[in-house]
């Protein structure tokens, strides 16, 4: 093996840079500008709010081809309560035979809010579309059609160029890396980032049971870290 990377030479992947909340603000606040029509505007701001607060895979929110409501998230997986919604993931990479996991979304006093976001966007497509089901996927471009990962990713990008930021440094797993980084930054623990971030890494995780209060608390902690 030593050998044929001395011939072929080693393979360095392009770094995924984190968009960590500081740069999540950046992007809400430019697709509130107008970016797009003001429904793409609004769908990105609250496909990447709460891809962030809930440590998503892009995997986990968009489509890589066609719509299954059997994998893919529908409306019907998202509950809205007084203070916080829950998400429901039917199967991700470390859930293979779809257990499926419940992702708490809290309110909270900043204006970039994961609760906020989807509730409007809830009620958005409710109002816009005359044959709503709870079927449809939770995500939709202007379409219709569910938001699939290479229509994220290039718009995404585009918001990023508008930011001053090099776009292509940063991809679907951005969101993942940028809310550990926050969280670490304001020194949420390091078994409730686990948690948030559904690793399994470290066994002794799935023994320890985290409370509704406690996850809200380290997403508000998230809205205190610092430009990094």
């Amino acid at each position: 093996m030593h050998a044929v990377k001395r011939i072929q030479g080693e393979h360095n992947p392009k770094p995924r840079l984190p968009i960590t909340f500081h740069v999540l603000g950046r992007i809400c606040n430019s697709l509130r500008a107008g970016v797009f029509s003001a429904f793409t505007d609004c769908i990105l701001e609250t496909a990447c709010t709460v891809a962030f607060f809930g440590f998503l895979r892009c995997g986990e929110f968009t489509v890589s081809k066609h719509f299954d409501s059997t994998v893919n998230l529908s409306v019907t997986d998202v509950e809205i309560l007084d203070s916080y919604a829950i998400l429901h993931l039917k199967t991700s990479k470390t859930d293979p035979f779809r257990k499926g996991v419940n992702i708490q979304l809290h309110k909270s006093d900043h204006t970039i809010c994961p609760f906020s976001a989807i509730k409007k966007y809830i009620a958005i497509r409710k109002g816009r579309e005359a044959s709503f089901c709870f079927s449809d996927p939770l995500f939709v471009k202007e379409n219709g059609s569910a938001l699939d990962r290479d229509f994220f990713i290039r718009s995404l990008r585009h918001v990023l160029d508008i930011c001053g930021y090099n776009s292509s440094l940063y991809n679907g797993h951005s969101f993942r890396i940028g809310a550990s980084t926050s969280a670490g930054s304001v020194n949420i623990q390091d078994h409730l980032i686990k948690t948030l971030g559904r690793w399994t890494s470290d066994s002794y995780c799935r023994y320890i049971r985290i409370s509704k209060d406690t996850i809200q608390k380290a997403q508000k902690s998230l809205t205190l870290s610092k430009n990094i």
